[in-house]
């Protein structure tokens, strides 16, 4: 879906931002407050790259889930700035279930299952998601200055005096038609994976190589795991006083927690989410068979917390199965019994992963100063153009430094 309020195709942008996540989203935002107009690019049919939340399956995050406030202060401020709401990690009281590679279950007493949680301490999660972060900055952002074209699968930037030419290829959600168009702006803030944009974007002139060597040496966050969501028809651990918290050191999702994203933490649906390793995506992407996944899933989840189907509140008298999406775009659904999984595959996703390595065997380390720096109007944003471990601050904070960047350099030009 695009949308192009009153600005056209035709149009010169002061801007293009080529990627709708969080940190392009953001980069946006800035700029628009700034008087700049934006044309918003992205791959996929939506908005919101890696952050990803199974909105109608119950509100658990697919991608980007957690934020430290206590430790992240660049967030915290962000937060505030859009009054986005937070909840704490629920369920973490109880007791915790535990499942060791020789495949016994143990069982740890109450008050022992935050220091197990993937998150660690501190962590809250978005009210709604953290998916609507990027749908607060962009959809509701009620200007004539933002154009958002999804759908566009950038091919090669070329500088033509002081412009930037975007050439795409344009698709429709519904259709494997592709057309070729070219956005043109007076200058460009790439917010995707730096690996990504290597290898799938001929520039013109070419970026030096020493930047192009750091970009493709850069590991892509996320680009080898997935995450699974399952909602329930009732809170069954909250009723058996269990922590919602537990590890599987056999099945292919290897830890789980509660993922419920309401203001009050309940959300639509009570929710568990998991994080699928490099190991488990491989394991799940056998499975040719929807329902052979989540009989997969049900039943690690009946290992794990030694409980029954009826338990869970499943209905074996609901027979039907209904599936959705694929895992490789924007999440498997699969609905049965009155539980629904969702899986999303990072691994898969074309936009995310790219096996490829083009031999290099080194690695570039996030915020090294080749992935952040400029070449000539055109700037870079994204996670890992930031120091850190890829969370949604970097996201953030290198939003901020290449908004500033593109308004100095409009301003140079000007004069």
């Amino acid at each position: 879906m695009s949308t192009s309020c009153n600005l056209h195709r035709t149009d010169i942008f002061d801007v293009c931002v080529v990627g709708a996540g969080l940190s392009g989203a953001y980069a946006a935002h800035k700029l628009i407050a700034n008087g700049n107009t934006v044309a918003v690019l992205d791959a996929r049919h939506r908005i919101g790259g890696r952050l990803l939340t199974a909105e109608e399956q119950g509100g658990g995050d697919l991608g980007g889930a957690w934020i430290w406030p206590r430790s992240e202060y660049v967030m915290q401020q962000f937060l505030m700035e859009l009054d986005v709401k937070t909840v704490p990690m629920g369920a973490m009281n109880g007791q915790m279930a535990a499942l060791t590679p020789g495949g016994k279950r143990h069982v740890l007493p109450d008050g022992e299952a935050a220091r197990y949680a993937a998150c660690g301490g501190g962590a809250v999660r978005v009210s709604g998601g953290a998916a609507s972060m990027v749908q607060k900055l962009l959809r509701d952002n009620d200007t004539n200055n933002l154009s958002i074209q999804t759908g566009m699968q950038v091919h090669r930037i070329e500088r033509d005096g002081d412009l930037v030419k975007i050439n795409c290829l344009r698709t429709a959600a519904d259709s494997n038609k592709k057309d070729e168009t070219t956005i043109t702006c007076r200058a460009a803030v790439l917010a995707a994976p730096p690996k990504l944009l290597a290898n799938t974007i001929e520039f013109h002139p070419s970026l030096p190589k020493s930047k192009m060597d750091c970009m493709l040496a850069t590991p892509t966050w996320m680009e080898d795991y997935g995450k699974v969501s399952v909602s329930f028809p009732q809170f069954w651990w909250r009723r058996l006083n269990m922590s919602a918290i537990s590890i599987d050191q056999v099945g292919a999702v290897s830890t789980w927690w509660e993922a419920c994203s309401g203001i009050d933490g309940d959300g639509k649906l009570p929710t568990l989410a998991g994080f699928v390793t490099a190991y488990g995506a491989k394991t799940l992407s056998k499975m040719k068979n929807s329902e052979a996944m989540h009989e997969y899933i049900i039943d690690s989840l009946m290992k794990i917390y030694g409980i029954d189907e009826s338990k869970m509140g499943m209905r074996r008298d609901l027979t039907d199965i209904k599936i959705n999406g694929t895992a490789d775009k924007d999440g498997l659904v699969i609905s049965k019994a009155g539980v629904t999984v969702t899986y999303k595959s990072w691994s898969e996703d074309v936009h995310t992963h790219f096996s490829n390595d083009n031999g290099h065997s080194g690695q570039c380390s996030y915020g090294d100063r080749e992935l952040h720096q400029s070449a000539g109007p055109i700037f870079f944003a994204g996670t890992e153009t930031a120091f850190g471990s890829g969370h949604m601050e970097g996201a953030i904070i290198a939003a901020q430094r290449a908004a500033d960047e593109v308004i100095q350099y409009l301003e140079e030009e000007q004069h």
